[in-house]
């Protein structure tokens, strides 16, 4: 089927984009034959939303999520691409696991790809992976330290194998960076903890500790490494510095941008998450790392649980909360506010994904590459309500927000 839109704003030119198969074959002025004519009545075109940091739960955890609720919740709020983390049940660590994974993503309305743990146990699993050239796997994922249940790796020897790994097969190794043994030390002095102790538990000190040993390891062996939702200061700048030298990517989610610890006296648990909320100073940090040019990319670290988990004791409930429908209206109103461009926002949501994913002919709008983008209204208003979300986690700390810009239309 032809489809031809019209009347798009693209590259600050009204234009009109022809797509055939799921691929854009023409961008321009002339009005080309089409089975369907869709007016975008003067709206800006931009690719779809491409989120690297995704949880999707699904099989044992369908309670809390499934394949089909969380691709609803990205086509509203524009990704047209997912990638899943591997910390499910069962947790994706061998071509079985990986298997079950696939069948059950079959039910995803969006496009998709899959994230592999490497832990200390699965090795050869992951070999066994790699070596069937899946076009399906975009990346590795090591966590550092515990993140509610998932196999973390402390031993520098086992990080060093993956890593070398990572280089022969040309994969990124996504990494949550803060190290276990600092956060079991920090941990220790809290007999009683609150949601306002959760960042001293997992002090800083341990995100900068884990930063550091993946940034050494990397510039010795040479791999591509992500530093996953980056949210201290002292991490960036470290990852700034060694950017020179290492072939670094960071990833910053929009809740370590835009909102910190003061939002804990409103929103409770609902606002516990891994990394933890930080201060004012690493939102303004974050910031200059978005305006310098050390984040790459935005991920949302999209991470449904029960409201029913939520409500539990802090020590009790789970961390991370969803933020697929929470994405693109918090940015698009950054745009609005000045603090970022258009073209920055569309560089960080999707281009740079594709980049250092790999991912052939997706991120842009260009003549040959897929047809997954979105259009949007830089001037219509919204107010978040989890209430009215298409993810089953219907609770964000983001709850009652509003701004300007959103979704209008999706391919």
């Amino acid at each position: 089927m032809k489809k031809l839109y019209i009347n798009t704003i693209l590259n600050n030119k009204i234009q009109n984009v022809l797509v055939e198969e799921d691929i854009i074959t023409y961008i321009g002025n002339d009005f080309k034959s089409a089975d369907k004519i869709i007016d975008a009545k003067h709206s800006y075109i931009m690719p779809g939303i491409i989120d690297p940091h995704t949880h999707i739960r699904d099989m044992g955890q369908a309670d809390k999520e499934d394949w089909l609720s969380a691709s609803k919740a990205a086509m509203k709020g524009g990704v047209t691409m997912l990638f899943d983390m591997p910390n499910t049940k069962p947790p994706t660590v061998d071509l079985n696991t990986l298997n079950q994974k696939r069948k059950a993503a079959k039910k995803s309305l969006v496009k998709y790809r899959f994230n592999v743990a490497a832990t200390s146990v699965n090795y050869d699993k992951v070999v066994e992976i790699l070596q069937s050239k899946p076009d399906d796997v975009a990346a590795l994922k090591m966590f550092f330290a515990g993140s509610n249940s998932n196999e973390f790796v402390n031993d520098l020897e086992v990080i060093k194998r993956y890593f070398e790994l990572s280089l022969k097969f040309d994969i990124p190794v996504i990494i949550h960076t803060e190290w276990q043994d600092c956060v079991a030390k920090y941990s220790a002095d809290f007999s009683n903890p609150t949601i306002f102790d959760h960042n001293l538990m997992r002090h800083r000190e341990c995100a900068v500790k884990g930063t550091e040993i993946a940034l050494k390891l990397a510039g010795e062996i040479g791999n591509k490494i992500v530093n996953a939702h980056t949210s201290v200061a002292e991490e960036l700048d470290l990852i700034r510095q060694y950017k020179k030298k290492v072939n670094v990517f960071c990833e910053v989610t929009p809740h370590h941008l835009l909102i910190n610890e003061d939002i804990l006296e409103k929103v409770g648990n609902f606002g516990k998450v891994n990394p933890p909320l930080r201060t004012s100073k690493d939102n303004e940090a974050l910031w200059e790392g978005i305006n310098d040019g050390t984040v790459d990319f935005i991920g949302t670290d999209h991470a449904p649980h029960k409201i029913s988990e939520k409500l539990l004791a802090f020590d009790k409930a789970p961390s991370g909360f969803p933020g697929l429908e929470t994405n693109l209206r918090l940015m698009l109103n950054e745009v609005n506010k000045g603090n970022l461009s258009l073209k920055r926002l569309i560089e960080l949501t999707s281009t740079n994904v594709a980049r250092v994913f790999d991912l052939q002919a997706y991120g842009k709008i260009e003549k040959g590459y897929y047809a997954d983008f979105i259009f949007i209204n830089l001037d219509k208003k919204w107010e978040i309500k989890a209430a009215d979300f298409e993810s089953k986690a219907k609770y964000t700390p983001f709850e009652g927000f509003t701004g300007k810009g959103d979704l209008i239309m999706i391919n």
